[in-house]
């Protein structure tokens, strides 16, 4: 199951990525907390990384732009918001 949530997770980022971000959907806020393994809430630039599973460049690409305020985390409402 762990797996298929990953590959759910890369496919989405992906998507995102390749043509732009796409409707908010109600298993979005379930791909974060799969990804924030220490369940602060929160993505680190390394729980980013270990869930995505193209390049290490450009999973810190995606992540910085998930990232809007640049902080060096993902909050929730930033996931959501470039999911839309």
């Amino acid at each position: 199951m762990k797996r298929i949530g990953l590959i759910l997770i890369v496919a989405m980022t992906a998507m995102v990525w390749l043509i732009g971000p796409v409707a908010a959907n109600p298993s979005t806020a379930n791909l974060f907390k799969a990804m924030d393994k220490n369940n602060d809430g929160k993505l680190a630039a390394a729980e980013y990384v270990a869930a995505c599973k193209l390049a290490k460049e450009k999973c810190m690409e995606e992540f910085k732009w998930f990232d809007r305020n640049e902080d060096g985390n993902i909050t929730l409402p930033e996931y959501e918001g470039k999911m839309k």
